[in-house]
């Protein structure tokens, strides 16, 4: 293994474990956002948007580092490098799975804020409206027809 390849594989393996421990807050953060604890939210806010610009610096050196080692290649460095590194196929898989679990968590904690801002949006709401509005099932109910013969009240 050369230095090039190897400095790629050392990159690509810390860029693994910041995924995890991104993750790792994400899976934090919904607990958090469970039990309300604001001082824990701003916390990891913090190290996430860390973990992130890490992430990013980290993905750009693997990416100066594998044009550095394929140079002049008619394919792609990532095409070059499952072709001839046999770990980088298992780092990568194992980096892509992480990045899918981030976005879905990602996607979890979103929806949980967003349906708490909603619910509490519609309790201010009625409280400001001093509880006039019914939020029963009456609105569900069909308008009341007219009595008589159905047939005068079609279109035609």
């Amino acid at each position: 293994m050369n230095s090039l390849e190897t400095q790629v594989e050392g990159s690509y393996e810390r860029q693994a474990a910041m995924l995890e421990q991104l993750k790792d807050c994400l899976e934090l953060e919904r607990e958090s956002l469970i039990q309300v604890d604001v001082d824990q939210l701003w916390e990891l806010m913090e190290k996430k948007n860390a973990l992130m610009l890490d992430i990013e610096k980290a993905g750009n050196a693997i990416k100066c580092l594998m044009e550095q080692c394929f140079p002049g290649s008619p394919e792609s460095p990532r095409a070059n490098a499952l072709k001839y590194w046999p770990w980088f196929r298992d780092l990568r898989k194992q980096t892509d799975l992480l990045k899918e679990d981030i976005r879905a968590r990602l996607k979890e904690n979103m929806s949980f804020i967003q349906d708490t801002l909603g619910f509490f949006d519609e309790l201010i709401g009625t409280i400001l409206k001093g509880g006039t509005e019914r939020l029963g099932y009456e609105h569900l109910k069909k308008a009341q027809e007219p009595m008589g013969p159905k047939i005068y009240y079609r279109e035609a």
